[in-house]
């Protein structure tokens, strides 16, 4: 197999950034959307580690219970860890997609290919919203993914996580738990990476989960510094602003791929950067 020369290669990521920038506003501000709703649930989930982490961190602050710099200073680098890791773990969906697309291209298959790939993704994402829309159960799905052949991944993690806490908390270190939370069961990553899989762009993967993160911040960063619970009412109203993103993502990608064999179904008037309604030809 050759090699593409590296000026190609910066090429066709430059080609990607440009038309994301173009495009995909409107699809970055729903993730960040979704990241933002989605604040409660990683409360939910991830909020037990949170705290425990607020509880570690050392302080000589005289005033008892009083917010420090410092405290200030390790929950933005744990979030900021979060964040990067879930970019990264969305330009590897990502590129798994546009690798699985490069191969098919040479086939010959890329439209179908892409068709099948856009419906049961879609039809995936759809299944999700539709399921938080009728009174998702927090960490029931989650329960059952750890119970299956990849629990021993989260199981490690979470052993990474626990035995590493004092170690890192009080320093830079935070920014590696957060990034480990990266790869711990959340229903809120799982879609996200589906369909960045779907667009099969690393570049677009890469941004996408990135303004998700970004958009879970702002909660976690409170309930880790001034907020120490939310009621279970209050996540649940979450889930059902989540469902209803869920479902548009599922309809744009189920469309996209209805797309490819001749089936047209309304898609909104927006941009939004669509390469499995792209052409088929293959550079």
């Amino acid at each position: 197999m050759l090699a593409l020369p590296a000026s190609s290669m910066r090429s066709a990521v430059l080609v990607q950034l440009s038309e994301i920038g173009v495009t995909s506003g409107y699809g970055l501000v729903v993730f960040f959307l979704i990241g933002l709703f989605g604040g409660a649930h990683c409360i939910g989930m991830c909020g037990p580690l949170v705290t425990t982490y607020a509880e570690r961190m050392e302080t000589d602050d005289r005033w008892s219970g009083a917010l420090t710099l410092y405290e200030v200073r390790q929950h933005t680098l744990f979030n900021l860890g979060r964040t990067m890791s879930y970019a990264l773990i969305g330009a590897v969906f990502g590129t798994a997609g546009a690798l699985l697309y490069g191969t098919i291209g040479l086939a010959g298959i890329l439209g179908p290919v892409q068709g099948i790939v856009g419906i049961c993704i879609g039809v995936a994402i759809l299944g999700m919203g539709f399921t938080r829309l009728a009174g998702y159960q927090q960490g029931a799905v989650e329960g059952v993914i750890a119970d299956t052949g990849i629990g021993s991944v989260f199981a490690r993690t979470y052993t990474v996580i626990s035995t590493r806490i004092d170690r890192w908390v009080n320093g830079v270190g935070i920014v590696g738990l957060g990034a480990l939370h990266g790869l711990l069961p959340c229903m809120l990553l799982y879609p996200a990476f589906l369909y960045a899989f779907a667009q099969g762009s690393p570049v677009y993967g890469l941004l996408s989960l990135g303004a998700l993160g970004l958009g879970t911040i702002p909660s976690v960063f409170l309930y880790g510094t001034v907020i120490q619970s939310v009621s279970a009412r209050q996540r649940q109203v979450v889930h059902y602003g989540l469902g209803v993103l869920f479902i548009g993502l599922g309809y744009v990608l189920l469309a996209m791929g209805l797309m490819r064999f001749g089936v047209i179904l309304p898609l909104p008037d927006i941009p939004y950067y669509q390469p499995i309604a792209g052409s088929e030809a293959v550079a």
